[in-house]
Order: C-alpha cells, then sequence, then structure tokens
C-alpha cells in the first residue's frame, strides 16, 4: 500500500512517515519543499520513501501525484503555518488549509480510497477560563482568536460531512504543543527556552513557570497517528485529540531542560509568561501564549489505543540527543 503523507517534511509528517515505512508501507511525501539530504528521520529508506513538491490547494497536482503513485490512503497534514501568518494573509490560508483539504477529501471520494486522515489543530477548542478541567472532541468555546484555527475548525467539518454525505473512510485529529526531532524554533515558551540553551546560552526568565501547556512529544502524536491511519476506521469518531494528556507547568519544563543541558544556567521565577510580539510584513500583532487545558484523551485510548510514553524529562533529553547524534533511536 501507497500512503500519501501531505506536509511531510514537517515535525509531525516526517515523523508519521518514518513509522509506517517501518511497517512495511510505501510512502510519498508531498511538501513545498525537498527533504534535506541528510534528513536523519526520513532519510536512508530508499525508495520506500519518495518525494514530490507543490501545494495542495492545486486539485490537478494532487491528482496527478495520487494516480501516478497509485496511492490509496492519505495523511493531510500540510497547512500554513506559523498561525501567524494566517491572520497576515487570510485569503492564502483559506486556499491551502481549507481549499487543500477539501481537495483532498475530493480525491478521497471520488477515487474511493481506502482512508484519509486530516489534521486540525486543539486551537480549534478555543481558550476556555478554566485550564484545570480536561477538554473532550466536543469542548469547544467560541469565538476563535484568529484565521488559523477557524479554517482547522472548518476542516474538521469538511471531514464530518464527507464522511456523512458520501460514506468517506475520514477522520480529524487534534495535536498540541509539539515538540521534538523535526521541530523548527517558533514563538513558543518551551521552544524559545529549548533553542537558547541549544544555541550554548544560559536561559534565564524572571517570570514564567505557573503558566502550564500539554506539552506532547512528536513521537507520542506519531505513533498515535500511524495507529488511527492503520486501523480500518470501523466504529471511530470523527475527529480526535492527540496530546500528552496533562499539563506541564514551565517550571516542571524548565526542570526538564536543566537536566537535559546540565552544562548550562537554567531557572525560571514564578508567576505568568510574559507575552510575546511576533513580526509581519505589514504589522506585528502581541500575543500571549495560548495557554489552555490539557486534552481528554480518553476517547483516542479506548478506540485505538493511544498512549503517550514520553513525559517531559524524556521527550526533552532525547530531542537533544537526536540533535547532537543525528540517530532518531526508539519510538518509546
Amino acid at each position: 500500500m501507497t500512503v500519501l503523507i501531505t506536509g511531510g517534511v514537517g515535525a509531525i509528517g516526517s515523523n508519521v512517515a518514518r513509522m509506517l515505512v517501518q511497517r512495511g508501507e510505501k510512502v510519498v511525501i508531498f511538501d513545498r519543499i525537498l527533504p534535506k539530504p541528510d534528513n536523519t528521520i526520513i532519510g536512508g529508506f530508499g525508495d520506500q520513501v519518495v518525494a514530490e513538491t507543490g501545494n495542495v490547494s492545486d486539485l490537478a497536482t494532487m491528482l496527478n501525484v495520487v494516480t501516478r503513485h497509485e496511492v490509496d490512503g492519505i495523511i493531510h497534514c500540510a497547512a500554513m503555518l506559523p498561525p501567524i501568518e494566517n491572520d497576515l494573509h487570510p485569503l492564502e490560508a483559506i486556499q491551502t488549509n481549507i481549499v487543500g483539504t477539501a481537495n483532498l477529501l475530493e480525491l478521497a471520494r471520488s477515487l474511493k480510497l481506502r482512508r484519509i486522515l486530516v489534521a486540525s489543530a486543539a486551537g480549534v477548542m478555543g481558550r476556555p477560563s478554566d485550564l484545570k478541567k480536561p477538554q473532550g472532541e466536543t469542548d469547544i468555546s467560541l469565538p476563535l482568536g484568529g484565521i488559523y484555527p477557524l479554517t482547522k475548525l472548518t476542516c474538521e467539518q469538511l471531514v464530518y460531512a464527507y464522511r456523512s454525505l458520501h460514506g468517506v473512510n475520514a477522520t480529524a485529529f487534534r495535536p498540541r504543543n509539539v515538540y521534538g526531532p523535526g521541530a523548527n524554533p517558533r514563538i513558543q515558551p518551551l521552544f524559545e527556552a529549548f533553542f537558547e540553551a541549544l544555541s550554548g546560552k544560559d536561559v534565564i526568565r524572571e517570570q514564567g513557570g505557573d503558566s502550564v501547556f500539554d506539552y506532547t512529544y512528536v513521537k507520542d502524536i506519531a505513533l498515535g497517528i500511524t495507529n488511527l491511519y492503520l486501523h480500518d476506521g470501523e466504529g471511530l469518531y470523527h475527529t480526535y485529540g492527540l496530546s500528552r494528556g496533562r499539563s506541564t507547568t514551565m517550571s516542571e519544563a524548565f526542570e526538564a531542560l536543566q537536566a537535559a543541558f546540565p552544562e548550562r544556567t537554567i531557572r525560571i521565577g514564578d508567576g505568568p509568561w510574559k507575552g510575546v510580539v511576533e513580526g509581519g510584513k505589514e504589522f506585528q500583532i502581541t500575543t500571549h501564549p495560548a495557554e489552555m487545558p490539557p486534552l481528554d484523551i480518553s476517547r483516542a485510548a479506548k478506540d485505538f489505543g493511544f498512549a503517550p510514553a514520553w513525559d517531559i524529562h524524556r521527550g526533552l533529553a532525547d530531542w537533544r540527543r537526536w540533535f547532537d547524534t543525528g540517530e532518531w533511536g526508539s519510538e518509546a
């Protein structure tokens, strides 16, 4: 069987690709850029991994790739990132995120593909005032604060419509705060601190230790997506929250960072993490880190055995080891 993974050069897509290849699947990576020759996540698998470039909003291109490679299933991870770019360029975001998803669902319908998974985002659930109560799949607080979560919620509704109207074997999944091999630097508290330490700097913050995030190691997310894809789809819900399923304070994260980088000085004070400014071509937007409660992952655990294994200490240590050695290591 051949699986098309859009956004396959990204952190989630590339790790899913690796796990599927290790299970005997042939994978077609589709992204706007080709994987780098020294990519240690999906490199070294020969003709089991084929790379294509293009834009998911171009239906003709997607049809050509799917038919030429005899694809029988899709894992759609491509999207406009980071989220700030969606706010700066909303029409392009709608084309990439919504039209791109519609194109792939339509191919799954018209070509009768075996399976399609669509990446949503935990941001579709909004920002509830209660940061302790885990959020289930139906817990959504409207209105949503930005173009990115708005487009992702629309994609989930498209998945539901294609399932109910056309019988497409489609499921959406919501990853939350994913870190690990393949993830690039971005404006987010854990990422800022990790890449500062990786660059050889001490990491000292006067405040922020009380802020909480449901940090999820990419190998946990990738294994969950892999198992969800390989499931026959019978009895599955239309969308699943995938995360560690528990809150991590930034104080805990900094303790784990200190253990991963013992040669650095890493510490953080109490209180909330300060807001940040994200720069754009047209303007700047001041944002506060997306503190949200943990996801309730019990439905995913029950339906296809989702069981995160990497806590923040093991995850950060493994992420640093990957940077140091280039070796991907073990799944769990």
